[in-house]
């Protein structure tokens, strides 16, 4: 391998982000534990990212920081202290340090909103001294896009601290489900707890149907299919996880096939893409 060309063909910048296929996102990290050459460059590019970000920081209007706290709902867990000179000590929400599972998509989302974040406040410190109405417009509608990007973020990091919790529980089996299409490598995971009879699932190694078409997952109890639901097209090929709306008590087997989009009483056999059975 050329390490000087794979370094400046950019992937590991989108690797940090979570910009790659999962497949390529498998293979970069694979590069990354065989070349310490690429590890290297990846922890330089996430400090730069992090100095950048720091950077663009500037100091916000007197009386911000009340606001935003005065702003967060009662019973959060920052409380406001008094030194002994009578000014305000700092304030600081504690949070979970999550599982090394889940420290690589945690650390990409997080660099995500920091860079977010430090242009959002930029931008409202820019029209404070640049106020026109032409300005305002213009200035209104990337902040909105920044603030629903923000939102997005923090709902995917919601997720990843609800999937940590899901897969700390003992009881949770793994069921991977493998391809059944010869020649068209595919597969999906299902996160079962018979005790509780609920289930997750995840289809990101399955390409996005087709329009009109729709993924729906089935499980084979006393030899029939029993349907557990249609998924969203969304969800294909990408980290995303769903809980499976009906309690799941028993089965032999689990399969997803592709249907017309609403689903269907019965799988169609030929469209039944992977299937996996529980240990």
């Amino acid at each position: 391998m050329n390490v000087k060309e794979y370094i400046e063909s950019g992937l590991l910048e989108s690797y940090l982000l979570g910009a790659l296929s999962t497949e390529e996102e498998t293979q970069v990290a694979a590069d990354i534990a065989q070349y310490p050459e690429l590890k290297a460059e990846l922890d330089s590019i996430e400090a730069g990212m992090l100095l950048f970000a720091e950077s663009m920081a500037e100091t916000p209007p007197a009386g911000l920081q009340d606001k935003i706290w005065n702003s967060l709902p009662k019973g959060s867990t920052g409380e406001k202290e008094i030194n002994n000179d009578g000014q305000p000590k700092s304030r600081v929400i504690a949070m979970e340090v999550p599982d090394r599972f889940y420290y690589a998509q945690w650390q990409r989302a997080a660099i995500w909103i920091v860079l977010v974040g430090s242009l959002l406040v930029n931008i409202l410190l820019w029209y404070q001294r640049n106020e026109t109405s032409e300005q305002y417009a213009a200035t209104k509608q990337q902040i909105d896009s920044l603030q629903h990007q923000q939102s997005q973020l923090a709902t995917v990091l919601n997720s990843y601290e609800s999937e940590k919790k899901m897969m700390s529980d003992t009881g949770m089996q793994t069921i991977v489900m493998h391809t059944v299409q010869k020649g068209h490598p595919m597969a999906a995971t299902l996160f079962w707890s018979k005790d509780k009879g609920e289930a997750y699932v995840s289809i990101n190694g399955l390409p996005a149907p087709p329009k009109g078409m729709q993924y729906q997952l089935w499980v084979i109890q006393d030899g029939k299919p029993v349907d557990m639901g249609v998924l969203p097209n969304n969800m294909a090929n990408t980290p995303a996880m769903q809980k499976v709306s009906k309690p799941v008590t028993g089965g032999e087997a689990f399969a997803i096939s592709l249907e017309k989009e609403g689903g269907s009483p019965t799988p169609t056999m030929q469209n039944i893409y992977v299937m996996g059975k529980p240990s």
